[in-house]
């Protein structure tokens, strides 16, 4: 086991009892987490101070389990362990990137600051207007 992080000890550990010290990943990374290879959804098999080749020793973060709605890091002290998952670094990355590509893909908001109509003036002249077109 890893020994939990100097800030927020109390709530990291708390997160990690209620997961088990594993990973509570269902797939929301993309991946399948299908260790049998049988074909069915399954849980990240990676635990709390395993060691894992090409990628160290795994060291699990608790973060928000709805992390559009609730935030990520910031808002995650605040939040109590239940609301809470422990998550390895891959699984976590990639579902940040799921996240930030979708809001990429969503329409930008077009709302105006101010309500520009009231202040249109309509030319005196076409040459005013053309002018004021360039």
């Amino acid at each position: 086991m890893t020994r939990p992080p100097l800030v927020g000890a109390a709530l990291w550990t708390a997160v990690m009892r209620n997961a088990g010290h594993r990973c509570e990943c269902q797939g929301a990374c993309g991946k399948k987490h299908d260790p049998g290879r049988t074909r069915k959804q399954g849980r990240c098999p990676l635990a709390n101070g395993q060691f894992v080749s090409k990628v160290g020793e795994v060291i699990l973060i608790a973060m928000p389990r709805d992390p559009i709605n609730e935030g990520d890091f910031v808002s995650a002290a605040k939040l109590p362990p239940s609301r809470l998952a422990a998550m390895c670094a891959q699984c976590h990355d990639a579902v940040r990137r799921k996240i930030r590509t979708a809001e990429k893909k969503l329409a930008p908001q077009m709302d105006d600051l101010f309500d520009i109509s009231e202040y249109y003036v309509d030319p005196a002249s076409a040459k005013q207007a053309d002018v004021g077109a360039a």
